[in-house]
């Protein structure tokens, strides 16, 4: 009897150590605006370096993380809202994350909006459409789903990683000039949905041969010199 009420002691504790660790920051702790019912935050001006970032704020959706809201805040941890669409450029740039998710109601991910943070892991949501210019670049990410959302990867997304293992969604059209280069890929395969490869995409990399889709327009320094190229 004793070791169960023990046990139920420390389920309980734990469930409240939960809870506590995923409070939501609070109002104070942003500046933001408001437009058409929605929040947009603007700026992070709270002590905690690992940040839950509230999904309303005055009984209002938070929908955006504005530009520069946390960059170079030096926070370790970050939970964003399913309230949150999107991801402005810049906005959590220059920090000391180590593992990200991003919700599925994410549309879009700006420019440099989590470059050079630390990065290992990120989840990307089954909402976002589009990942902007160097999005991701200069981090340390080893393994990258692309999930079938999305549709374009710009510029620089995900260079300067150590990414070793990619799968690209089923959905994307458009891989834009060097979106996955200087990294550590030994191969890649390139869907069927794919129409457009750009310059430089995937060059600094460790590919020997790839097979590209004859229908994709793929410009002629995607891989590095020597990587052995089939069309089909």
């Amino acid at each position: 009897m004793k070791k169960r009420i023990c046990g139920i002691a420390v389920l309980v504790l734990t469930a409240a150590f939960s809870v506590y660790a995923q409070e939501s920051n609070p109002a104070s702790d942003f500046t933001f605006t408001e437009r058409n019912g929605e929040i947009k935050i603007t700026k992070y001006k709270g002590e905690k370096k690992d940040v839950v970032i509230p999904q309303n704020i005055n009984n209002l959706p938070v929908t955006s993380i504005g530009q520069f809201a946390f960059e170079e805040m030096q926070i370790t941890g970050v939970v964003i809202p399913n309230t949150v669409t999107l991801i402005e450029k810049y906005a959590f740039a220059k920090n000391q994350l180590t593992n990200v998710i991003i919700p599925d109601s994410v549309i879009s991910i700006e420019r440099r909006a989590f470059h050079d943070s630390k990065i290992k892991n990120v989840t990307i949501g089954n909402g976002v459409t589009e990942i902007g210019n160097d999005a991701f670049g200069n981090n340390l990410l080893t393994i990258l789903i692309i999930p079938n959302s999305v549709v374009i990867i710009n510029n620089y997304a995900f260079s300067n990683n150590l990414i070793t293992g990619l799968t690209i969604g089923n959905s994307v059209t458009t891989i834009k000039g060097g979106a996955f280069s200087e990294n550590m890929l030994t191969s890649v395969t390139i869907p069927d949905s794919v129409t457009t490869i750009g310059g430089d995409a995937f060059t600094g990399n460790r590919i020997t041969n790839v097979t590209v889709p004859k229908s994709v327009n793929l410009a002629r320094s995607a891989f590095d010199a020597g990587v052995k190229v089939t069309r089909q």
